[in-house]
């Protein structure tokens, strides 16, 4: 599979998997994954359908698949400090990965 389609939402793969993120809000936060920061040359990749996620301390996660380079996606919290960073990755529907920790904060005046 192939991706076929990146937004600030989601990396969409042309037979229709999707990657996916959400989280908990618990006031003024805003938590996301940044899939507009993937490389370019993951659109020239032929992923396995078994995609292997991995989290990247203080910063986001990687996917990939056997055979594939992983690629990594950053994930930032806008907050003023007091709330969760919690983010949960989805595949299909499927959480398959909690990036939490103290990472990158964009901090909001």
């Amino acid at each position: 599979m192939r991706i076929k389609e990146i937004n600030g939402d989601f990396i969409r793969f042309d037979n229709g998997m999707m990657i996916t993120y959400d989280y908990q809000q618990e006031c003024y936060e805003n938590n996301y994954a940044d899939f507009k920061q993937i490389e370019n040359l993951a659109y020239d990749i032929d992923f396995n359908e078994k995609l292997i996620f991995e989290r990247v301390k203080d910063s986001g996660f990687r996917f990939g698949s056997i055979g594939t380079p992983m690629f990594f996606i950053p994930c930032y919290s806008r907050q003023n400090g007091y709330y969760s960073s919690n983010v949960d990755i989805y595949f299909n529907g499927v959480e398959v990965l909690n990036v939490s920790g103290e990472w990158i904060y964009e901090w909001f005046v």
